[in-house]
């Protein structure tokens, strides 16, 4: 078990709740059968992808998660991109230092939209949490 020595400056409870807005997008691209897809197969082309997603309404889950990271001041964000890193065995806790570095040279985030792509996104975030020595049942919502 790691001993955590040091606070986040990311509300883990908060680390959470984005945790739970990203969940959405660990299952949108599964199918009723099971089966993953992309949703491009059907367009011929990268031309006709465009044209449909010009088309497409905003996504209210892709929002939600949008205005809950942009409620973070920009430390708060870092952590919870450096907390998914440690999640994913990208770094490991006594890492933390370099992970939230290598966080703060990331110049231009565009976080929700990162997370919401990242394939087990929240898992990855729960799972850092959980390894960044927080106990993660405290802070699951209800």
């Amino acid at each position: 078990m790691f001993v955590r020595n040091f606070d986040l400056i990311l509300d883990p409870a908060d680390a959470m709740q984005i945790a739970m807005l990203v969940r959405e997008f660990d299952t949108e691209d599964i199918d009723p059968t099971g089966e993953e897809y992309s949703g491009d197969e059907a367009f011929a082309d990268e031309e006709d992808l465009l044209e449909q997603e010009e088309k497409d309404p905003a996504d209210p889950a892709l929002d939600a998660l949008g205005a809950a990271v942009n409620l973070l001041n920009v430390d708060a964000q870092r952590d919870l991109l450096a907390l998914m890193w440690v999640g994913r065995g990208d770094y490991r806790p006594e890492d933390w230092a370099t992970a939230r570095h290598q966080a703060t040279d990331v110049a231009d985030m565009h976080l929700a939209k990162y997370l919401a792509e990242t394939p087990l996104a929240s898992t990855y975030l729960i799972e850092g949490l959980s390894q960044m020595g927080y106990s993660v049942d405290d802070y699951e919502a209800s």
